[in-house]
């Protein structure tokens, strides 16, 4: 297995489909393997997304924020730090629909699919390496990387910080 390299595509990126940049080589894990071998498989594969297989049917899909946020125990089945509930899309739909998604679910990845099977996955950084519309792109980046962990509690500004 090895990760696909990233290449800016020519072709309209609002007119692209899914299918024209996704990753076809996924790296997976089973729900019985534990913490460390799926970080292991991260740093192998340099990858900070694995689906979690259950047999032949997905699970779930793993993060590296995942694990870090947890601050996983290496002797955990990995199904513990599983997120269970995985957004698709049809390798057919378009680069648009797919950041329209992310935004609305505020994720970096999707599970692509054809026909209800896996197909691949597609990833922000994929389609940032497009030509799609800059604006869609930037909303979408705005929505996701939204710092809302303050509540309101107590608001920053880069100025009250001393270097």
């Amino acid at each position: 297995m090895h990760i696909l390299n990233h290449h800016v595509h020519n072709i309209n990126g609002d007119k692209m489909q899914i299918k024209d940049i996704m990753s076809r080589y996924l790296v997976t894990a089973e729900t019985d393997d534990n913490v460390l071998y799926v970080s292991n498989l991260m740093k192998e594969y340099d990858v900070g997304f694995i689906l979690i297989m259950d047999g032949q049917k997905l699970y779930g899909v793993v993060t590296d924020r995942d694990l870090v946020c947890d601050l996983a125990n290496s002797t955990h089945k990995i199904k513990r730090y599983t997120t269970t509930k995985v957004i698709t899309i049809d390798e057919d739909k378009s680069l648009l629909e797919a950041l329209d998604m992310m935004k609305a679910h505020r994720i970096k990845r999707l599970v692509v699919t054809n026909q209800n099977k896996i197909s691949g996955v597609i990833s922000l950084a994929d389609i940032y390496s497009t030509d799609v519309d800059s604006k869609q792109l930037k909303e979408a980046l705005q929505t996701i990387y939204a710092i809302n962990r303050n509540n309101g509690y107590y608001d920053t500004d880069v100025h009250d910080f001393i270097l």
